[in-house]
């Protein structure tokens, strides 16, 4: 049953909106051309740095397609002042980091870190602005050309249905359109790309007038105003680009792809051209959007996923762009599913609503949706400067939150209607992807300028409360944000069942929140979206976890959704089939992701079958398939139980308010009383070997590495982190240097420890060109064996110090993160101001323990666990020729072949 008057009393709240006071926001113009526009931010002793340069993919000429992502990665490789990596080097060094993106109509550069770091983020930005065509070499661009190659691979034709996503862009748009091509281009034409080409898209649309920067943060503006002056008004003023430009794009009938794909499942893709981005119309397709299809709810998800059982996952999404943009309806078939009885359903749901509308109840959820998410993004000081620039770029006016939420929350029930009889008619894309077989002075950028003092900052420790049912409650109050966000941990998890019931925990927390209290599956999923909220719940090894997030101002609500699925889960004998069914589609397909099958074979070699660090959390074909809805039910009081929980709540509120909302949602909450099983004994031993799972054909390798450590001693923790930050966990550590920058054999390559409940894993990896496996793994083996010598310079000690440190400081930023955050170290048995003792022990960290450290063992080469996933056939001639063991050959869930 459904509660209209509980989704009708929302509506007015959603329409409205929650318009914030406007923020301190300052543009004005260089000489050359630059727009920059300044944000103050003091709450945090952070800065970021946003670029937006106005050309995309939109603006390649013919034959080369992928330029505009291509000279993204070229943007990162040195200048005359600033060689090779340093210009990565300097920053980490200083704790702080970067990225980019590029899309059909913008290039966006951001980097942030301490606020004492400004000076040298303007100066390194403004450098290869200046300077960076003087430079370009043919090594360079050999070097990225490569790594972008395989960026295609990895995120496209090594992915499942990834070649399809590439054809949407040639079927929807025509020969000479500027989106008729994907952004990341084709490899002949990035092969056929040359230096000159390089410096000539440099010299045409890498201009001052052709930018936008947003400074945000914690600084001064006359300082910043000095230091912007100093740096990019040193950059010559060159002439405006010319960008291309097209009439609008439509179909008058249906167009028809077909391709195949190394899948277990068929997908079709319906695609319409709809509004630009930001013009009338583009509001409206996103609001129906998630009318359709938004997460667990959507007409399309109850008829399609939970009534037809049709399809194991529908996601529908309006891609605004800026010449014209798409709407997709993205469908995956159910075990046994018919494409065309899915595609008949699909506009059955399309034609009802173009003929009824929407209901005010499905605005008021989708709007609530919209405001909560928009709130979050705005919540993000990286997101705002990026906000800041997008609309600047859409409306002139960089501080146009309130402008940009009302226009998504404008749309009625009229306007999406009409809008969704203009563009969804019988002009779109079908695409189907079926089952494979088997001369200015520049003499202000010639000197870094020093960087700012920091401002000292500590992690904020959470106060510790007891509820009246007797469980611990840890809050931090983040004051204005408007959001909260909190974790239910409750010990057990997996550990409570045996490997027989592998995915029983799995498959028992997913159904608490697929109908609790009076609401039925959809009823439940639109009264969460409708306030805005998020509810989850997972289990792992060793503890449960129910997630709630949302609208401060909805909190007693959300809260009251929440104690319905903890207490009263529906746990509905249909409910049950659809998502043990869903489980076990999503089970038959694992093999078709490499690094998924690396992570189930990896952890099964090290742990074995019958310990749960060793199955899948969601369990095998043979375990899933014959459980059972009494075993749910028995389960579900056993997996989330007030006797084993620890809440951890952060928002905007004040611990009372919040201790108060909680015992009152949770008043009546019993559960089973026992306690938990003893926790796992640690696997500290190491378990050495190559294992091999063959993918015949397979474009990339994916190589896995493993260790079992011991926990740390004392200070021990922060100094794995400066190792392993230098080592593989920033993009100028030896691992991707070599790896990525140095060899073009991936994407990216990095390591990690991972910490649960006591056990602590070593991972490494990458996934690599098919041809290139064994130089891979013998560069892998070289890095591993010389850091194990304890060779850490002065310089990457210092650098990984500053970016440890940086990250300690802001681990808390968001209302999810300080949830996140605390609720780790609770999993882990740490302290709660653990994250502040960790800091104070960062000034300590000295070149000759870190180096003991390297040297202790923790790296030895020949004690790592190697998963290997690829082309049977190409690879084991290169492990030979590389001097490695013949692998053992595994099937994808870790079982030797005969």
């Amino acid at each position: 049953m459904r509660s209209i008057l509980f989704l009708a009393a929302l509506a007015g709240l959603a329409a409205g909106g929650s318009m914030a006071a406007p923020l301190s926001v300052e543009t004005y113009t260089l000489p050359n051309g630059l727009t920059v526009i300044l944000h103050e931010d003091h709450a945090q002793p952070m800065v970021t740095i946003n670029t937006w340069f106005k050309v995309g993919s939109k603006d390649e000429s013919p034959g080369r397609t992928g330029f505009a992502h291509l000279f993204e990665h070229l943007m990162f490789m040195g200048t005359e002042r600033v060689p090779d990596n340093q210009f990565d080097m300097l920053m980490e060094r200083g704790g702080g980091a970067n990225n980019a993106s590029t899309s059909s109509d913008r290039t966006n550069y951001y980097s942030w870190g301490p606020r004492s770091l400004l000076p040298t983020l303007l100066w390194l930005d403004a450098d290869r602005l200046e300077g960076l065509s003087r430079a370009m070499t043919q090594e360079k661009l050999d070097l990225q050309r490569s790594v972008v190659r395989n960026e295609r691979r990895q995120s496209y034709e090594n992915q499942p249905y990834g070649g399809a996503e590439l054809m949407i862009s040639a079927a929807m748009w025509p020969e000479g359109h500027p989106y008729h091509h994907p952004v990341i281009g084709s490899h002949e034409d990035l092969e056929a790309a040359t230096v000159q080409d390089v410096k000539d898209f440099f010299d045409t649309f890498y201009v001052p007038g052709n930018a936008s920067l947003v400074v945000a943060g914690d600084f001064d503006p006359a300082e910043a105003k000095r230091l912007i002056a100093g740096t990019f008004g040193s950059v010559p003023l060159r002439p405006l680009p010319q960008h291309r430009t097209a009439q609008p794009v439509g179909f008058d009938r249906e167009v028809r792809r077909l391709t195949d794909d190394r899948v277990r499942f068929p997908r079709l893709y319906l695609v319409w051209h709809s509004p630009a981005a930001f013009e009338t119309g583009d509001a409206e397709m996103d609001i129906l959007s998630s009318v359709l299809a938004a997460g667990n709810t959507g007409r399309l998800v109850e008829r399609l996923v939970i009534k037809d059982q049709l399809a194991q996952q529908v996601q529908v999404y309006q891609e605004s762009r800026q010449l014209g943009s798409e709407f997709h309806i993205e469908a995956t078939a159910a075990e046994g599913a018919d494409l065309e009885q899915i595609k008949r359903a699909i506009l059955e749901e399309v034609a009802r609503l173009q003929k009824d509308g929407p209901t005010e109840a499905e605005l008021a959820r989708v709007k609530a949706a919209t405001e909560s998410g928009f709130l979050r993004m705005k919540e993000s000081l990286e997101r705002r400067a990026d906000m800041l620039n997008a609309y600047f770029t859409a409306y002139g006016e960089p501080d146009s939150f309130d402008r940009e939420l009302a226009r998504r929350l404008a749309p009625t029930a009229t306007t999406v209607t009409q809008w969704a009889r203009e563009v969804l008619g019988e002009g779109r894309l079908d695409l189907r992807v079926l089952p494979r077989d088997a001369a200015i002075t520049t003499a202000g950028l010639d000197q870094r300028p020093e960087n700012l003092p920091d401002r000292p900052a500590e992690p904020a420790v959470p106060v510790r409360l007891t509820l009246k049912n007797g469980q611990p409650l840890y809050v931090v109050s983040k004051p204005g944000s408007g959001l909260f966000s909190g974790q239910m941990i409750v010990e057990g998890g997996d550990r409570l069942l045996g490997a027989d019931q592998a995915g029983l925990a799995s498959l028992t927390a997913t159904l608490l929140t697929r109908g609790a209290g009076k609401l039925d599956a959809t009823g439940f999923a639109d009264a969460v979206t409708t306030l805005g909220a998020r509810i989850q719940a997972f289990s792992g090894t060793n503890a449960a976890t129910m997630s709630v997030s949302g609208l401060t101002s909805r909190l007693d609500a959300t809260l009251a959704l929440m104690a319905d699925a903890l207490q009263r889960p529906s746990l509905e004998d249909d409910d049950f089939t659809r998502e043990k069914d869903l489980a076990l589609a999503g089970i038959r397909s694992r093999g078709e992701n490499a690094s998924r099958v690396a992570q189930v074979v990896g952890r099964a070699a090290l742990f074995g079958a019958d310990d749960p660090r060793g199955w899948p959390g969601d369990g095998h074909e043979a375990t899933v398939a014959k459980l059972t809805r009494a075993d749910v039910v028995a389960t579900a009081p056993r997996l989330f139980t007030p006797a084993r929980a620890t809440l951890v709540f952060a928002g905007d509120f004040t611990p009372e308010q919040i201790k108060a909302a909680l015992d009152k949602a949770l008043a009546g909450w019993k559960g089973d009383s026992s306690v938990a099983p003893a926790p796992l004994a640690p696997v500290t031993a190491p378990k050495p070997g190559l294992l091999l799972v063959d993918r015949p054909g397979a474009p990339q390798t994916v190589i896995s590495i493993w260790r079992p450590v011991a926990a740390p001693d004392g200070d021990d923790r922060v100094k794995r982190q400066c190792v392993n930050t230098l080592f593989g966990a920033s993009f100028t550590s030896r691992l991707n240097q070599n790896i990525r920058e140095k060899n073009g054999f991936s994407y990216g390559a990095r390591s990690g420890f991972t910490e649960d409940a006591g056990q602590w894993l070593l991972t490494s990896g990458s996934a690599v060109q098919t041809q290139v496996t064994g130089p891979a793994l013998r560069e892998f083996r070289n890095e591993f064996t010389g850091l194990a010598t304890g060779n850490v310079t002065a310089d990457e000690l210092e650098k990984a110090v500053r970016t440890v440190r940086f990250d300690l400081e802001t681990s808390g930023d968001t209302t999810a993160a300080a949830a996140e955050a605390v609720a780790g170290l609770l999993r882990n048995g740490r302290p709660a101001d653990a994250v502040r003792q960790d800091l104070a022990q960062v000034p300590g960290i000295d070149l000759e323990a870190v180096n003991a450290l390297a040297r202790s063992g923790l790296y030895r080469w020949d004690d790592l666990l190697v998963v290997l996933v690829g082309d049977k056939a190409a690879v084991l001639p290169q492990l030979a020729a590389e001097g490695f063991p013949a692998p053992t050959l595994l099937d994808a869930d870790g079982k030797p072949l005969p």
